[in-house]
């Protein structure tokens, strides 16, 4: 479901990677409210739930198909944040709760009806159908199937899906209602201890890092390497294959705790200079980090997993976490930092957290060598690598004059910054060049980058036929960058900006002058540059 309906709405919103962000955190949420549904729902009893599970599911048919309606289109420059977030909750928000209320439900019967037999493989199961259905979507669904067809076909499975439900249901009902009571029913279960604060603090501290990282990550990768569709689908991939490996009993601490310390290297190696790699050492080096974090933190969770009686608290706190963790990069994050350094801060809680697993643990290694030796040993890991993220991040950063963290990213406005051969004031998204202007006020009205004398778009402009014939252009431009396709126009010419990120256009008014020094008419019309060219052509 995830894929599909961020898909059917990517280009409302500009086709940014926030979008699938934005959509992953929201699902986050939706997964908590089924989760804790399931919890509560244990007092009822197993008879009552399973009643109670079949009619919804049953009701939950009058909800198909799951479309986006038209009318949530984007109307102009507002935050998209809270519209796709309510879009989301209308459209897919019933389906998707009784989905995720489904898996804890199952895997409590099945630890009911199956005494002495471990529940939690069943969640390794689950995690490899998302992850089939997660690297089928882009490579057979979506280059199949139109978006209409592919929710007519989601709809469809789903309604399958709740038939067998609830004939499942039925099943437990019956043999739930048919059981023979006895005097000593319950007495005669081994009593499971319940878990304690410390551990459910854990659990929630531990899901919300893997998160956390997931989305940090992803956000990097997608902003700062390359905007590319559907790569976030392989840092999801990933994630998800750990929560397999780790409830699958493949996780060893000696080994993931040591590759974690390494990744901590390698990623503020990639964190500082990776834009001078290669696209393909970056992205496989970022993979492999947050593939071995989240093996760290998925891992200690299967090996702290409770008796099946506290099955449903530790998946709803498993849930909590993962909110936790989204919610802090996509509100939190862009209120309070500058760059990305939620990447960094999860990528280091994770580590400090095995350190807290390892001293919770009387068996672990600090007990075979000296606890001040060892305790000495990993906490300077831990300020080296806070120090790698940090000091070259500050260099990097002189001469910066504005910042911004919004949906769309991060932007900074930066004069001369490290590497540039000549003085200018520079606009970076992330670390993408997005315009430059000189600094030296002889030339700061000469069209600089990518537009210079010579480029595609002084030749377009220059040598058009209405140019050549002394009559005015109208020129039409998607994406504003510092303005400087402005420096092209010549009086009596009209030129339009079409800019989704209002923040941009703050910028190149303040900090930047080829909007102001301008020979033509310029305006800046905010709003994404599909949708406001097509709502003037049907309103002009």
């Amino acid at each position: 479901m995830q894929p599909l309906f961020a898909r059917e709405i990517l280009p409302w919103f500009g086709g940014a990677q926030s979008v699938w962000t934005t959509s992953l955190v929201c699902f986050q949420v939706l997964l908590l409210g089924g989760y804790l549904y399931a919890h509560l729902g244990r007092r009822l009893g197993i008879l009552l739930q399973a009643v109670l599970h079949g009619a919804l599911l049953l009701f939950s048919l009058a909800l198909l198909p799951v479309v986006a309606e038209p009318t949530w289109k984007p109307t102009g420059a507002e935050s998209p944040s809270w519209r796709l977030t309510v879009l989301l909750v209308t459209a897919v928000g019933g389906p998707y709760l009784l989905l995720a209320r489904t898996a804890p439900l199952l895997h409590h019967w099945f630890g009911r009806q199956r005494l002495g037999r471990s529940p939690y493989p069943l969640y390794a199961v689950s995690n490899v159908g998302s992850l089939l259905a997660l690297l089928a979507y882009p490579t057979l669904v979506e280059p199949l199937l139109p978006v209409s067809r592919q929710a007519t076909l989601w709809s469809a499975s789903y309604a399958a899906f709740v038939i067998a439900c609830s004939w499942l249901a039925m099943g437990v009902a019956r043999a739930e209602a048919d059981a023979s009571p006895t005097p000593s029913t319950g007495s005669d279960r081994p009593r499971v201890p319940s878990p304690s604060g410390a551990d459910v603090g854990l659990w929630l501290a531990l899901s919300a890092c893997g998160s956390g990282l997931l989305i940090s990550l992803t956000n990097h990768i997608t902003m700062d390497m390359a905007v590319v569709p559907f790569l976030w689908v392989l840092p999801l991939s990933l994630y998800l294959l750990t929560f397999v490996f780790a409830f699958a009993g493949l996780y060893r601490r000696s080994l993931w705790g040591s590759l974690l310390v390494l990744g901590l290297g390698a990623m503020a190696l990639l964190w500082n200079w990776g834009f001078a790699l290669p696209f393909a050492v970056q992205f496989v080096g970022s993979a492999a980090v947050l593939f071995t974090a989240c093996m760290v933190c998925h891992g200690e969770l299967a090996r702290s997993a409770p008796g099946a009686p506290h099955l449903t608290t530790f998946y709803l706190t498993i849930a909590a976490g993962g909110a936790l963790g989204g919610l802090l990069v996509a509100l939190l994050a862009p209120a309070v930092f500058t760059d990305f350094w939620d990447l960094p801060l999860f990528l280091l809680s994770s580590y400090a957290l095995l350190v807290v697993v390892v001293h919770r643990d009387r068996g672990s290694v600090l007990e075979a060598v000296s606890r001040p030796l060892s305790w000495a040993a990993l906490v300077s890991v831990l300020i080296i690598a806070t120090a790698g993220f940090v000091l070259p991040t500050v260099r990097r950063d002189r001469g910066t004059v504005a910042t911004a963290h919004n949906f769309y990213g991060v932007l900074r406005v930066q004069d001369a910054p490290p590497g540039m051969m000549m003085s200018q004031r520079v606009l970076l998204v992330g670390r993408i060049f997005h315009g430059g202007q000189f600094l030296d006020p002889g030339r700061a009205r000469e069209a600089t980058a990518y537009f210079t004398a010579g480029s595609g778009v002084e030749m377009a402009i220059r040598r058009h036929p209405r140019r050549l014939a002394g009559e005015n252009l109208l020129i039409g431009v998607i994406g504003l960058g510092v303005g400087t396709i402005a420096a092209w126009g010549e009086r009596g010419d009209s030129i339009r900006f079409y800019e989704i990120t209002p923040t941009v256009e703050t910028f190149a008014r303040l900090h930047f002058s080829f909007l102001a020094d301008s020979e033509a008419n310029v305006a800046v019309v905010l709003g994404d540059g599909r949708l406001s060219p097509e709502r003037e052509a049907a309103d002009p």
